[in-house]
């Protein structure tokens, strides 16, 4: 009789876990991303800043170390490169659904940001805008809203290409202000062939101020430059390109009034380029002294190997770094069949504690 009434509170007791467990479970699976658009206003005035938040809706108040700020590269804006809206391509949801807050920024002249007047007149008419040293600007104001908003010291941050300049930059300014700083397919300081499309044909050793204040980018030119790296068809789902393609051109409203059409992109990031891939850093990586990871993928040509190296010995102050290798990947990694790696590792990163 005793036996038999403990078996019937061990069925009672496996009964309630596995109604507690079903209900936790349905919580989490039930649970959905929230994503927020919104501009904020950049330090300069007449500056609006287009970011985005996606956040989980049962995920409550988060420290610093739990928000992560995505800044893009050189060509295109935030949401194509951060979060592409099919399922495991978004690298924001990806972070979200681990109960981070992922935000990405918009530097102005790109996506939904506030485009420079240089921008509605002819390329020719200005020089070259938007350099490294204005997007920082645009970065301090969104990590300012964000620890406003959060009510936290410190942050992290994301940068892809062009975006590692800008990121590693504000970072070895504001280290109070970081929490963790990664670098995605980072350029820094090598001698790149590429530095001599940007040179001044007058003035040897010099970035060629006369190729205008902003420059076009047409789909087929951007699939191009994407495939170049390519060593397997399989690497690319065709759908993911298509939607790629979609998001570049939606990210500049003009896109459909040229023929064919193309998206605009501020040609500063061609001047800090050039000084890159010649050799002249335009920050100093020994002054970032918050933890460091840098990805990317081996196949890719932007970001060389060397280049990620060289960085690497240069962050002499970081507590701690990583270079991560991704084997059979591109420049747009974050697009192709190996993007788990790259989202698995950022998020490893991230949780890791001395």
């Amino acid at each position: 009789m005793q036996s038999r009434v403990i078996n019937n509170v061990k069925n009672l007791f496996i009964i309630i876990l596995l109604v507690i467990s079903t209900f936790f479970l349905i919580e989490v699976s039930t649970a959905e991303i929230v994503t927020k658009d919104y501009l904020i206003d950049s330090i300069d005035a007449g500056i609006q800043l287009h970011m985005r938040e996606k956040f989980m809706a049962n995920v409550g108040k988060v420290p610093g170390e739990k928000i992560v700020l995505f800044v893009h590269g050189a060509t295109y804006s935030s949401v194509p490169g951060f979060d592409i809206p099919l399922p495991g391509y978004s690298w924001m949801d990806y972070l979200a659904q681990r109960g981070y807050v992922a935000y990405c920024l918009d530097i102005r002249g790109y996506g939904g940001s506030t485009r420079p007047p240089e921008m509605d007149q002819p390329p020719s008419a200005n020089p070259p805008i938007v350099r490294a040293e204005v997007a920082i600007k645009d970065i301090t104001a969104a990590v300012e809203y964000i620890r406003k908003k959060h009510e936290v010291d410190k942050i992290n941050l994301l940068g892809w290409s062009w975006g590692t300049v800008t990121t590693g930059m504000y970072t070895s300014r504001h280290n109070e202000k970081v929490n963790k700083l990664i670098l995605f397919a980072p350029v820094y300081s090598v001698k790149h062939p590429a530095a001599q499309r940007f040179e001044d044909p007058v003035n040897p050793g010099q970035p060629n101020l006369k190729i205008g204040a902003y420059r076009f980018t047409k789909a087929e030119d951007a699939v191009k430059r994407w495939l170049t790296s390519v060593k397997s068809a399989d690497w690319i789902d065709p759908q993911a390109r298509e939607t790629w393609v979609k998001l570049i051109l939606e990210s500049d409203p003009t896109s459909w009034q040229r023929t064919p059409p193309s998206l605009r992109s501020p040609n500063g990031v061609l001047v800090d380029i050039y000084y890159i891939f010649t050799e002249r850093p335009i920050y100093e990586a020994s002054q970032i002294k918050v933890p460091v990871l840098i990805l990317r993928g081996d196949a890719d040509t932007e970001s060389l190997d060397a280049d990620a190296r060289g960085l690497f010995q240069k962050l002499t102050s970081a507590p701690y770094k990583r270079y991560v290798l991704i084997g059979d990947g591109t420049h747009f990694i974050n697009a192709e069949k190996n993007r788990w790696q790259l989202f698995q590792e950022s998020l490893l990163f991230l949780d890791s504690k001395p």
